[in-house]
């Protein structure tokens, strides 16, 4: 079994779930990981049947690989830290628009989609700096969830305006890592169409 939360092997996946049509040429020319690297995943994937192969290759059931993610990993073992805030959750999120924080989970949900609202805040950020000081702001209702950045973030991330956020994509992965695929269902056939699988 391929263990999809590797950093080499989730490149793969990565970009199979972003590109449903692809070959293994172009997952080797955009990923950069190996010839061998592609085609081992690529391989496992079709004997799993989450892929076909014709003429290339056709992705055939997102949500059932996605759902794989839950197996390796858990959005909880990723949390660093969950405040209680004062300031209201407008004035949290323009606060954090300007530190440039990777919102996630349902907090990118809705910025997709107006199918789940979540009145938390959830983001990815690994500065302790913005922990330290929204540990000593003071108590109230504004939810706040701080979490590690992890499976090549890096590559995950969009822009809307000044904000960063999660893309399609991994949003509909975190959700899944964090027991709320239920309200991932608007986004997953925004992004995926009629496969669905």
């Amino acid at each position: 079994m391929v263990k999809i939360t590797q950093r080499q092997a989730y490149k793969v996946v990565n970009y199979v779930l972003k590109n449903p049509e692809f070959s293994q040429r172009n997952i080797v020319g955009k990923t950069r990981v190996s010839k061998g690297m592609a085609s081992y995943v690529v391989k496992w994937l079709v004997e799993k049947r989450f892929v076909e192969k014709a003429e290339n290759y056709s992705l055939v059931s997102p949500t059932a690989l996605i759902s794989l993610f839950g197996i390796y990993r858990n959005m909880e073992k990723n949390l660093l830290a969950s405040f209680s805030l004062k300031p209201s959750s407008k004035e949290l999120w323009k606060e954090l628009i300007q530190r440039k924080v990777v919102f996630c989970t349902t907090s990118a949900l809705q910025q997709y989609s107006s199918y789940y609202q979540d009145p938390s805040i959830n983001f990815y950020s690994n500065d302790k700096k913005l922990l330290q000081e929204l540990g000593t702001e003071p108590t109230g209702l504004t939810k706040v969830n701080v979490y590690k950045p992890d499976l090549c973030l890096e590559i995950d991330v969009e822009k809307k305006g000044k904000m960063l956020l999660t893309n399609k994509v991994r949003t509909v992965i975190d959700l899944f890592c964090n027991n709320q695929a239920y309200a991932a269902k608007e986004l997953i056939e925004k992004t995926f169409g009629g496969r669905f699988g």
